[in-house]
């Protein structure tokens, strides 16, 4: 899976270092995958995915992924901003609902009418890297699958409103990172009572190619100070308020998987075998995909845009 790489940030800060070190003579840390993804469950786990592609005008307008990003309901896109600037409308569109991409349907794919970049987006720290697409309104033959999936999506996915604020919880279980947590104070954290995943089209090696199928891992976000510690301050958002939080897991994102979401979920009180679309586990969307240093390094977590701080300004966006 993938997300977006700056090469002048790829530097380590000493502390980091001597944490890899750590984790190096750790034999659990190998046997965990940290960057591959795995299929969704069920078909409609992800059905809020989308794989925005350009369309190729000089090539018979084929078209080739690059980003990701997730759909909201009534024709908007949440979605990283670097990954669209630079882009004329005309030349992008959304494949919305999670499925194959190279099998890809007429009735789920739908050209960009508007797009709305946040106006305190940084171009060099990528604080601020939220944008909203509005695709364009249906034909009557694709009208039916959107209102469907609006439907699905009313009952299944929320948006956070209020921010995330850097806190969070490690779970051993599901980390690539060894860390004493005792008397953090975290016991009551709500987020530490939540799965989340994060989910995109992209490669599982930054060099390697893409996936045509969905993957997903899952992920755990941090406090700031975790974050600071392991990414290092030029790296790490610049405070505990910036908009921006870090998450590490099983998986990381990679190249390709830069604007997907961040969605966490109440945890299943019992194991279960067999899982489908849950209206009483709705997702979260929480995060946005936005940069890290490599893909899948051990104690190098993901960055990303918290959804709950721009909650007013997506709500002044898509209600006007």
């Amino acid at each position: 899976m993938v997300q977006f790489i700056i090469t002048a940030i790829m530097l380590r800060c000493i502390s980091v270092k001597v944490l890899l070190l750590v984790l190096m003579h750790s034999d659990s840390t190998f046997e965990r995958p940290i960057v591959n993804g795995f299929e969704p469950g069920y078909p409609e786990q992800f059905h809020f995915a989308v794989s925005l592609q350009r369309v190729l005008e000089n090539a018979g307008n084929n078209r080739t992924h690059f980003c990701g990003g997730t759909y909201i309901g009534n024709r908007w896109i949440v979605t990283a901003t670097h990954c669209i600037t630079g882009f004329e409308n005309k030349t992008i569109v959304a494949y919305i609902g999670g499925h194959t991409l190279n099998t890809t349907e007429s009735r789920r794919i739908f050209p960009i009418e508007e797009t709305v970049i946040n106006p305190s987006y940084n171009r060099v720290t990528l604080a601020g890297d939220i944008a909203l697409l509005r695709i364009v309104e249906p034909t009557e033959s694709d009208d039916q699958f959107l209102e469907l999936l609006d439907n699905m999506i009313e009952s299944t996915l929320l948006l956070p409103n209020r921010p995330l604020t850097g806190s969070g919880t490690y779970n051993s279980n599901v980390l690539n990172v060894i860390d004493d947590r005792e008397g953090e104070g975290h016991d009551n954290d709500e987020y530490g009572s939540e799965e989340c995943h994060i989910f995109g089209y992209g490669s599982a090696t930054y060099y390697g190619p893409g996936s045509d199928t969905l993957q997903y891992g899952s992920v755990q976000p941090l406090s700031h100070r975790e974050c600071r510690e392991m990414l290092g301050p030029v790296l790490a958002p610049a405070t505990a308020n910036s908009g921006m939080f870090c998450a590490i897991g099983y998986a990381d994102a990679c190249k390709g998987d830069s604007g997907g979401g961040l969605v966490c979920r109440p945890r299943l009180s019992a194991p279960s075998k067999e899982e489908s679309l849950d209206e009483s586990r709705p997702y979260s969307l929480r995060g946005i995909i936005s940069y890290g240093a490599g893909c899948g390094l051990p104690a190098s977590p993901g960055v990303y845009t918290d959804v709950g701080f721009y909650w007013n300004w997506i709500q002044e966006q898509i209600l006007l």
